[in-house]
């Protein structure tokens, strides 16, 4: 499926669905698509408004989330361990992702919208776990907005650039090759960091409690 075209074809509602998918079929790549709308709408090309932009991304992230969440609540771990592997949700990735969020559930719930694959499952950990609605709501509501403006705000700044070093190559091109290598590392690095810091890791004992939901808010 070509999702740029996708979004050309079907504008602002496309990027709705498409975004609210990626809770679903985890195949939508959302930081490539987030910058790459961002960039659409700094040159021009996609004759996009940042406003519908971020409405768009963001309900369609937050819608997501919510449906990630009622499959979880309603059907339970066992039901998204036998099926989810059709769409790359493992028991390795759900085992991962309920050590971090019994850990650290509110902070999880924000900074795994930055975590690729992570950001996908947590919403079913809060469900399987039933966290109150009047938590998980307003913190994915908040957390969904945020980290879709930063994305497309991240393709205008490419955008930017780009037309800066294609005006003035002789002296920026190299200075601009070695800030996106930096940018790269630096982003894997805060990626990696990100990880470290709620304890991504499943610990020995997982196995015995990883199905039964904690006492959270």
């Amino acid at each position: 499926m070509n999702f740029m075209h996708w979004i050309q074809s079907y504008g602002y509602p496309g990027l709705y669905v498409m975004l609210a998918l990626e809770y679903v079929i985890f195949v939508v790549p959302g930081e490539t698509t987030l910058t790459t709308v961002g960039i659409l709408w700094k040159n021009g090309a996609g004759h996009f408004s940042f406003l519908p932009l971020l409405l768009a991304s963001g309900l369609g992230t937050f819608t997501g989330s919510i449906l990630a969440y009622a499959i979880g609540r309603w059907l339970g771990r066992p039901v998204l361990v036998k099926y989810g592997k059709y769409v790359f949700l493992t028991e390795d990735r759900l085992k991962r992702s309920e050590a971090m969020f019994r850990r650290h559930t509110i902070l999880t719930l924000v900074v795994s919208r930055y975590i690729a694959v992570v950001r996908d499952i947590v919403p079913y950990i809060a469900g399987i776990n039933r966290v109150k609605l009047r938590v998980f709501l307003p913190i994915i509501f908040v957390a969904s907005f945020v980290w879709t403006g930063s994305f497309i705000l991240a393709g205008s700044l490419i955008e930017q650039a780009l037309v800066f070093v294609v005006a003035h190559w002789r002296i920026a091109l190299v200075p601009a090759v070695i800030l996106a290598v930096a940018c790269y590392f630096g982003y894997r690095a805060l990626h990696k960091r990100l990880e470290q810091q709620l304890d991504v890791s499943v610990p020995q004992d997982t196995g015995t409690d990883a199905g039964h939901p904690t006492n959270l808010p």
